[in-house]
This record gives C-alpha cells, structure tokens and sequence, in this order.
C-alpha cells in the first residue's frame, strides 16, 4: 500500500508539472533587456524622412485623407505625459501610444516596467471603416498635437488632443484625458465634417499587444499571454495558440470591455454603454496578441482606458469588472484560490513578510488537516504491524490471487484497518497545492516578493546558481529549497517506512518531487517543505507515544 499511495502522490504531482510548466511551452529566443537604461527627454523629433502619409486612394474614398497637414503646420513631435503612476509617450504620427511604463513595478535594476512593446503597430491608432467595405488606416498619418508635454500630480488632471484635417474637410479628432491617481484614462474619438456620412464605424484599441515583463522568465510569461473579453456578463479567453492559427477572432455583443493579459499587467478598453461594438483579437507581429473594437456610427465615440498591474483589489474597486481578467485558475478550483488569496492579503496586513504568511498558512492547513492526518498515520502503522500476517497470507495463497485479496480484505475489516486511509491527506490537500499555485504564480502582489537570505521572489524559483548548461526538467539554474525538501521528504518516508521491499520507494519519491519542484515558485516550495517538516514533528509524537504505551506491558513480564 505504501508503493501504491507513493506512485499516486507522484501522478498527482506530475500533471500538476505538465499543466502548468511543460504544456504549450512556447519556443522562442530570450528577449534581449533594453540597452539604454537612462530615462529619455521629455519631448524627442521624429526623423520626417522616416514617415510618410498611408497610401490611401481620395478617388477611391471622396474623402481625400492623403491629402494631410502638412509637416511645417503640424511638426512630428513626441509628446511625454508624466503621472504619478506612469510616463507615457505619443507620437504625432498617427497619434499613437509609443510608450507606457510604470513606476511602481521594475522591469530590472535600472528602469521601470514598460507595457508597449518594440512593433511597427501601435496602440491607440484609429482607422475609419467605410460602408462600402473600405478600412482607411490613420496610423502612419501627421496629426496635430495641443501640447509638447504634460505633467500630472496625485490630484491634477489634463487632457491631451490629437487632430487630424483633409483636404475634403473631414476632422477625426482624438483627446485623452489623465488623472493623476490612476491608471484608468478616458479617451474621445470623434468623427466629423463632410463625408463623414460615409464612415460606419470606428476602430480604436490596443493594437501592439503587451510586452513581455518577466525578462528572466519570459516563457512563462508567454504562457500567460490572452486576450479577454466581459461579454453580457461571460467572460470569453483567447490564447496566444488561438490566435495565431486563425487571422482574427472576433466577439459581437454587449461588450462591456475588452483586453490584453499577460502574468502581471492588462490593457484593457472599455467602449461606451450601450454602444454597437465588436472586438477582435489578432497577431500583430512576435508573439503578442493585438486587439481593436470596432465601434458603430461617427459622431464621438468615448471609450475608457486601463493599462497598469493586474491588481484584484485595485481592478474590483473600479466597478467595472475588470478582476475578472486574474487568472484564479479552472472555473473549480478559483472559488479556493479566491479564498486563499484574501486570507494571505488579509495576513500580509499584520505580517508584512509573504514567507511569513505562506508559513502560518502552512501551519494552518497542518491544523485543519490534523484530524485526517492523525488518522491516516494511524492507519499506516496499523498496516505496518500487519505485515508479518500479510506476508503470512501471501505465502499461503501465493497461486491464488482472488483468495489472497478475500482473505486481504477479511484480515483489514478484523483489525479496522483502512488500506486506502494514508492517501486521504495528499488527496485532499492537491486542491490546496493547486490553489496556492494559482496564487503564488499568477497575483502580482506576490511579483517579486522576497522572503529572506537568498530567496527574493516568492512568485518564482529561488536561485543559488546559474549553471553552465541545462538540465531537462530543471533548466539552468540550482534552487536550494527544493534540495530541502526533498531531504526532509526522505527523512518522512524513512520514518514511515518499515518494509524492505519499500525501500526503493523510499529514495525514489524525494527525488522525484525535488526534479519536479525545481520549476515551481519558491513560495509553493517553502509550503511543501514546512508542510513535510511538521509532518516528521508529528510522525515523531506518534511514535514516541506508541513507545510509552507499550512501556508498562514490557515492564509488567
């Protein structure tokens, strides 16, 4: 029974590996970290030999968009709106969004997160869809811009405009409207003049997609790549798979907001109450997904932006739905993530170490799970001193297997002995392991966290060293916590294990579940170890107690 409930732990394990480390693994090159760590001007020119006007025909149009002011009316500027929270930067070429870094979360040692990635495709471009079928692109257009720079403070507002004039007469205006003490901006695209009558709809979005933020792990960050959408109150997901085996997928509807996810950050845009739109989702180039809604009619078009951290707490107080888009995991098991989640924020309110917290979390799952426990470990030493009578009988009935699992089944039921009983505790306790995966891996309060000594980032693999080379299933770094408790494992196993059959199993299991958790978070790791460590405590007190009971009998001979 010990072998069958050590091959079921490590089934259990295995595909929780495959899931979430192994499946999709996307094959590309590491991303290169950005050269230039120092922070740019505030206003930079863009070479007006490198952009031209989009290749737009007015015969074909009546709308005359080549026709566009031209270079000495409307210079070709960037512009850097500084926040609180963020510096964003937009260049007059089409009015797009070159650039969205954040303050509050490092890329590396030098410079801030940065949410654009490097992509001739740009967000916050606009395109005019025709009624006759026609898409006129907008984004390699020279727009005037109101303003050179804009700095906000915590409580200060500005807006910043975008205008775009043809030869027809036809005026697309574009106008952003900041607030210092958020990552939510509000956005007005309007449509108007002669011709404007031939426009039907209007497409705005987050065209580039998201860059990638984990530099250090950047294949686990594709992994969390996907466009989402709250559609009547569902939400529908997009992989990157998805999207790159199909040119376009789109959602029509009652679209309450739509956007990009990676681990850590969404770019989400949320189009105006009541409006006809629809979203698509599409492979703008590398391995990011683009995304733009397509909104009905001209006139104003007033959409609302978020572009920051992936925060539960920030995204529910916005009242938009927008928490949503937290990966808590399968729909069964986000109910206990969700749970696990407040309970650890909860904690880090008066512990403010997340090691500390995983540690009095590990000590009350270890509480909760006593009773099982106790009885689960009375279980197994109750089938170890049944093993001289079960070697008996599989000796007696060595040709006889039905008779051998009869007279089996008879001598458990006799000593109210359950041969499935020491599983129980590792079965119940996968939805917690899942869960705090979940957890660990996916918030972004946890991005980052340290613990102490050499373990920085909870949410990832803790390192002692870079190898030279890599190793299949553990990769090119050596983590200690996983050699810890696959040593504290070996210890369990031995002080549970009577059986010289078993001993294979013994050796085998710790090493097994160390290869295995050498991808997990260190913050999942240092669980299981405390976990296996108050296991050995409590194996020692049973042991300890058993041997005083049979003090007095021995005495008495």
């Amino acid at each position: 029974m010990q072998e069958r409930r050590a091959l079921i732990a490590i089934v259990l394990i295995f595909l929780v590996y495959v899931i979430f480390t192994t499946v999709f693994r996307p094959q590309r090159k590491p991303a290169s970290e950005p050269e230039d760590a120092q922070p740019r001007e505030v206003v930079e020119e863009v070479d007006q030999t490198q952009v031209r006007p989009a290749a737009v025909d007015a015969g074909e149009t009546d709308l005359g968009l080549p026709a566009v002011v031209s270079a000495v009316e409307a210079p070709l500027t960037e512009t850097e709106v500084i926040t609180p929270l963020y510096t964003c930067r937009f260049s007059s070429v089409g009015g797009v969004l070159t650039s969205f870094r954040l303050h509050d979360y490092p890329l590396n040692d030098f410079e801030p997160v940065e949410l654009v990635p490097e992509s001739e495709i740009l967000p916050f471009a606009v395109a005019l869809l025709l009624k006759t079928g026609d898409r006129i692109d907008l984004s390699r257009t020279n727009w005037k811009v109101s303003s050179r720079a804009l700095r906000i403070e915590e409580t200060s507002e500005a807006s910043l405009g975008f205008e775009l004039l043809t030869e027809s007469g036809l005026i697309v205006r574009k106008s952003c409207h900041f607030k210092g003490g958020t990552y939510v901006m509000d956005v007005d695209v309007s449509v108007t003049g002669p011709g404007s009558d031939a426009v039907r709809a209007v497409e705005f979005g987050w065209q580039s997609g998201l860059r990638v933020t984990e530099i250090h792990r950047e294949s686990d960050d594709l992994r969390s790549f996907a466009g989402v959408t709250l559609s009547g109150g569902d939400i529908e997901k997009v992989d990157r798979g998805d999207v790159k085996k199909r040119e376009r997928i789109e959602f029509a509807g009652d679209i309450q907001w739509s956007g990009l996810r990676t681990k850590y950050f969404l770019a989400a845009v949320l189009p105006e109450e009541g409006s006809q739109t629809v979203v698509g989702f599409f492979h703008p180039g590398g391995e990011a997904i683009g995304m733009a809604l397509e909104t009905a009619g001209t006139g104003t078009h007033h959409y609302r932006v978020y572009a920051g951290p992936l925060d539960y707490t920030r995204l529910k107080s916005l009242g938009y739905g927008l928490e949503r888009a937290v990966d808590f995991g399968w729909k069964w098991i986000q109910p206990l993530s969700k749970l696990m989640f407040k309970f650890i924020l909860f904690c880090n309110k008066y512990i403010p170490n997340y090691g500390l917290v995983i540690i009095v979390l590990s000590l009350l799952i270890k509480f909760l799970f006593y009773p099982l426990t106790q009885k689960s470990m009375k279980s197994m030493r109750d089938m170890q001193k049944l093993q001289p009578k079960m070697k008996e009988l599989r000796e007696t009935h060595k040709g006889d297997p039905t008779r051998l699992n009869q007279d089996m089944m008879k001598l458990y039921k006799e000593h109210g002995v359950n041969p499935v009983g020491g599983c129980l505790p590792m079965l119940l306790q996968m939805p917690v392991f899942i869960a705090l995966f979940q957890v660990l891996s996916r918030t972004i309060e946890l991005r980052r966290a340290p613990f102490m000594l050499w373990m920085n980032d909870l949410s990832a693999p803790d390192m002692i060293a870079r190898l030279p080379f890599t190793v299949p299933f553990i990769g090119d770094t050596l983590s200690l916590l996983p050699i810890l408790m696959g040593v504290a494992m070996f210890v369990q196993q031995k002080m549970q294990t009577s059986d010289p059959k078993q001993a294979a199993m013994t050796y085998m299991m710790p090493v097994v579940f160390t290869v295995l958790f050498f991808r997990f978070p260190s913050g999942l790791v240092l669980y299981w170890l405390v976990n296996n460590i108050l296991t050995i405590g409590h194996q020692y007190l049973m042991v300890r107690s058993d041997r005083l009971k049979e003090v007095p009998a021995t005495g008495g001979v």
